[in-house]
């Protein structure tokens, strides 16, 4: 079954679902959401670090994971 199948499907049944499977689907949703915003965030961030010259360097890394296993 293909994506669209898949959400023409729930989109039909979701006048019959019960109480129970809303709020399941719901929370998985609300989750995904979550996630995606937190991901967007982090991901503008590090742009402007980036662009800040706010990051290390792959030497300055290697030498941070040495020292940190002495």
């Amino acid at each position: 079954m293909s994506i669209i199948e898949k959400r023409d499907f729930i989109h039909s049944y979701l006048h019959y679902a019960s109480e129970n499977t809303i709020d399941e689907f719901y929370e998985i949703l609300r989750k995904e959401a979550v996630l995606i915003a937190k991901l967007e965030t982090r991901a503008k961030k590090s742009e402007e670090d980036i662009l800040t010259g706010k990051f290390f360097s792959r030497q300055e890394i290697e030498q941070r994971i040495l020292y940190v296993g002495k």
